[in-house]
């Protein structure tokens, strides 16, 4: 089954039914959503994402993400707005077999992109989220030497996911950093 999961409305979310020629379709919203005739045509539902924290929303656009990948293709569409910009990006960490974006009323296929982090990285990014460290800290913590912390560091501060925190001495996650770990 090809499962289409969206934040589009409208004509948009037609076109982009069509193009992936869908047979469920799942809209993604996060308050008001005033349903329209095209809905009810397509099978499927709508889900609102409640939360404040972008941390979150994307950890809940995941589960439902890998919950659709069970039953098959999925394909995403999504603007902009609203919850647009944290489905393009979890669409392109989790790996969906298409993405779509509405740019001047017509559906366009975007290029998947990939986040390439090693285990290492994503280790050091998941001991910072729990707590600033000093590179010694992360390395004892990882079990790698300190030259090998600082030339992970160096990828991670490059990419944007981690920084120097305050005290300068010690390192922390970036909210960006947060996100790549969700």
């Amino acid at each position: 089954m090809k499962t289409l999961i969206t934040n589009l409305n409208g004509h948009c979310l037609f076109d982009a039914s069509r193009k992936t020629q869908t047979e469920g379709i799942i809209i993604l919203h996060e308050g008001k959503y005033r349903k329209t005739d095209l809905e009810d045509f397509l099978k499927g539902g709508d889900i609102k994402i409640e939360t404040e924290d972008p941390y979150e929303a994307c950890m809940k656009i995941e589960d439902i993400i890998r919950g659709t990948k069970k039953h098959g293709k999925v394909f995403v569409a999504c603007n902009g707005r609203g919850l647009g910009p944290f489905l393009n990006f979890v669409a392109n960490k989790v790996g969906v077999d298409g993405v779509f974006t509405c740019y001047k009323n017509k559906i366009v296929r975007l290029p998947i992109l990939k986040l390439d982090l090693s285990d290492t990285r994503m280790r050091i990014l998941k001991i910072l989220y729990l707590n600033d460290l000093t590179a010694r800290e992360i390395g004892e913590e990882v079990k790698i030497s300190r030259a090998m912390v600082y030339k992970h560091l160096k990828s991670l501060m490059d990419l944007g996911l981690v920084k120097k925190s305050n005290s300068l001495e010690k390192y922390s996650i970036t909210n960006a950093g947060k996100l790549s770990i969700s």
